[in-house]
């Protein structure tokens, strides 16, 4: 079953952004991510919510015991101060293109 990770903290996009490819170019092939959406509250600017999407819940735990894993979320403590977590188990998506 897919696994969605949301991250909720305060910021800029390109920072978040910024985050997300250092991050993607550190972990390389390690990574268990398979997508990462960054999103901005069109109406609380600086409010950002990542995205992260992957296979499975097993893989998502991998991945948070990845180091590169672990030192991103401490870099991303230390930037943008508290971040949220929300963890989804994905029910059914419904593809309207």
């Amino acid at each position: 079953m897919k696994f969605f990770q949301i991250m909720e903290f305060t910021g800029t996009p390109e920072d978040a952004i910024d985050a997300i490819n250092n991050y993607i170019s550190i972990a390389g092939a390690e990574t268990k991510v398979i997508k990462a959406t960054v999103c901005e509250d069109r109406d609380n600017p600086g409010h950002l919510l990542q995205i992260i999407e992957f296979e499975s819940y097993e893989d998502a735990m991998i991945n948070n015991d990845l180091e590169v894993t672990k030192k991103a979320s401490e870099e991303d403590t230390s930037n943008f101060g508290e971040v949220q977590f929300k963890n989804l188990n994905v029910i059914q998506t419904f593809d309207l293109s």
